[in-house]
């Protein structure tokens, strides 16, 4: 194994335990109830690629098939995809 290579595994394992304690820490100060970890949780979760889909049968799946946006289909602009 290549001095490169131990520093780079060393450096992963650092930045591994530094988002380990970032993400503790948010999540401590939002169970207290601090509103600015309500952002900083929804930035993480974001940055991680966390997304959160109503399950089957549960209310909030119920009142999602409930929302009507037929009015809106006017106002909505369809996005062009760039050939390539």
């Amino acid at each position: 194994m290549s001095y490169d290579s131990v520093v780079m595994a060393d450096l992963q394992e650092q930045l591994a335990e530094i988002h380990e304690e970032v993400v503790s820490q948010v999540l401590e100060d939002l169970k207290n109830g601090d509103r600015k970890a309500r952002a900083e949780a929804m930035q993480l979760l974001k940055q991680n690629n966390v997304t959160a889909v109503a399950q089957e049968g549960s209310t909030l799946k119920k009142l999602a098939g409930k929302l009507d946006f037929s009015q809106m289909e006017d106002k909505v602009v369809p996005l062009k995809r760039e050939a390539g």
